[in-house]
């Protein structure tokens, strides 16, 4: 058990950041969540997503005690906070963990994107210069690589890559601010770049339903829409063409070892100055997780084509209506880069931390669990 410490956390509400959050609470550490209110409060968000993490009630109550939620705003000047809570919050604070980001990718929304991760990262980096430690977790993303066709290095910030989405480019900026800031010796900054985050390795169980699961989701409700025409729960024969490369890959972590990865590395204060790619060594090829996903949904009839198919036979209206639904993911259908994630692993060398193979049984699971979830809420 590491030794007690007061944690400034942003984006306890998010996928990342709650199973963190839930994971430092467990590990006996004070935290403070900064959170918006919207319909509830900051703090009844936060204990509702925390709720959901722990799976009962039983193992969250007796942890609420060490945690504080602070309703404010990353976006804004002083977090939202005011003077008294800020400056005190900045004197207790020993360790802070920047997951808040916007997770919108659309191109409409840039200056939104913008506004909230970039600035935000200037703004805890404010918040961080105050603190007595100046320590920084930053957890970005392994796809600041954007398009780069070859192999992406955990010490590579920005070489010149353009980007699939504004998303991708504000995380790069916002690294850039971070590695600026502690080469001024105004932030003691390790960066944590996760893959694509899924489900529990052991359980399949997952809080937050993006990437993949939205994937998952558009085939789910085309496939009920047709189920409740036809009064049939047999397999469908679904002729859909999906705009991607049967040779990609899609680089899937299973959200407990990045939690695991993330906490062990930043225990160590050798990792100050340094980037880790918490990403799968082994990542899954298109031509395994698509079709056992379409197995478990109980289609068949999907591929994977390029873009050439659809100029020989024109698309048709579901595959339409279906690739605008999706556009934003069939961006990382047409390939991804290759993570070098070596610090990673040598951080964790000696520790049981290791990260799993998506294997077709987990990908079962993994569906499963998720398709579970989705037939309850009808």
């Amino acid at each position: 058990m590491p030794a007690s410490k007061s944690v400034f956390v942003t984006g306890a509400t998010g996928f990342v950041g709650s199973h963190l959050t839930f994971r430092l609470l467990e590990q006996g550490h004070r935290v403070h969540a900064l959170a918006r209110g919207s319909k509830s409060s900051a703090r009844e968000r936060v204990h509702e997503v925390l709720h959901e993490v722990s799976g009962s009630d039983g193992s969250l109550g007796a942890l609420l005690s060490r945690l504080e939620v602070m309703e404010g705003d990353i976006s804004q000047p002083g977090l939202g906070l005011s003077d008294d809570v800020y400056g005190k919050t900045v004197s207790l604070t020993d360790e802070v963990w920047h997951c808040a980001a916007s997770l919108s990718f659309a191109e409409d929304d840039r200056e939104e994107i913008f506004r909230t991760n970039v600035g935000s990262t200037k703004n805890i980096l404010q918040f961080v210069a105050r603190t007595p430690s100046r320590r920084l977790q930053h957890v970005s993303t392994a796809y600041v690589a954007g398009n780069r066709p070859d192999v992406a290095m955990e010490s590579d910030i920005d070489v010149g890559q353009s980007f699939k989405n504004p998303y991708e480019e504000s995380k790069c900026r916002s690294e850039l601010l971070v590695a600026d800031a502690h080469r001024r010796g105004i932030a003691r900054a390790s960066v944590h770049r996760p893959s694509i985050v899924i489900g529990d390795s052991k359980t399949g169980r997952v809080t937050h339903f993006h990437g993949v699961y939205a994937f998952i989701r558009g085939l789910w409700s085309s496939l009920e829409r047709i189920r409740r025409r036809s009064a049939t729960r047999e397999v469908i024969h679904l002729p859909l063409r999906v705009l991607g490369s049967k040779s990609g890959t899609l680089n899937f972590v299973p959200i407990d070892y990045v939690i695991d990865g993330m906490l062990h590395i930043a225990s160590d204060d050798s990792s100050v100055g340094h980037t880790y790619h918490l990403s799968n060594p082994q990542p899954t090829p298109n031509m395994l997780w698509l079709p056992h996903i379409c197995r478990v949904l109980g289609v068949e009839g999907i591929d994977l084509v390029e873009s050439s198919q659809f100029a020989e036979h024109p698309i048709t209206k579901m595959e339409m209506l279906f690739q605008k639904q999706m556009s934003f993911y069939y961006q990382y259908l047409q390939g991804e880069p290759q993570f070098d994630c070596r610090h990673a692993l040598e951080a964790l060398m000696g520790t049981a931390i290791r990260c799993p193979s998506v294997t077709i049984p987990f990908i079962e699971k993994m569906t499963g669990w998720y398709v579970d979830y989705l037939n309850r809420r009808q």
